[in-house]
């Protein structure tokens, strides 16, 4: 193994002016505010004309989720169980091992669908609290990751190639 190192001839020049301060950046990530979301009743009408109650959905409108980010980028849904002030938040899906009660989800272009097998719908308590929101957050996908391939580690060309080493 070797190192190797460069230097430069001449004087270090003047600093540059200084630019103005962007704002905080967060990587292209979109996300939502916490939303209120009501959930329907996925019901079936059987023999008799007993109307049968299989499971809750709704709908979230996601406007920026688009072809690209579903194909290339990350989607997460997140609950808070709680109210704004005490949060407790979890991620979808969601399963509780006590009840057996789960929210699950699809995405597809500007939509997110959830699905449950009970109502966990936004709700308020006696004391005025939302409880039961949803959110979003949309994670486009940015650089490509390498095949994984198989590395002979001991052979220099077909690591040199693997990690785009020039000779």
């Amino acid at each position: 193994m070797f190192t190797a190192s460069c230097s430069k001839d001449g004087n270090t020049g003047p600093a540059g002016p200084q630019g103005p301060k962007g704002d905080t950046g967060t990587a292209n990530i979109i996300y939502s505010d916490w939303l209120d979301i009501p959930f329907k009743a996925d019901t079936v009408h059987t023999a008799g004309n007993r109307i049968d109650t299989m499971g809750y959905f709704a709908v979230i409108d996601a406007p920026k989720l688009t072809t690209s980010i579903l194909n290339t980028g990350e989607l997460k849904v997140y609950i808070n169980l709680n109210g704004a002030a005490d949060p407790v938040i979890t991620p979808l899906p969601y399963t509780d091992l006590k009840t057996g009660m789960y929210i699950r989800y699809i995405a597809y272009k500007q939509a997110i669908e959830l699905y449950s097998n009970a109502n966990v719908g936004t709700i308020q308590n006696n004391a005025g609290v939302k409880m039961q929101q949803y959110r979003y957050i949309l994670i486009p996908g940015g650089t490509k990751a390498r095949k994984a391939n198989v590395i002979d580690w001991n052979n220099y060309k077909a690591v040199k190639d693997y990690l785009g080493l020039k000779d």
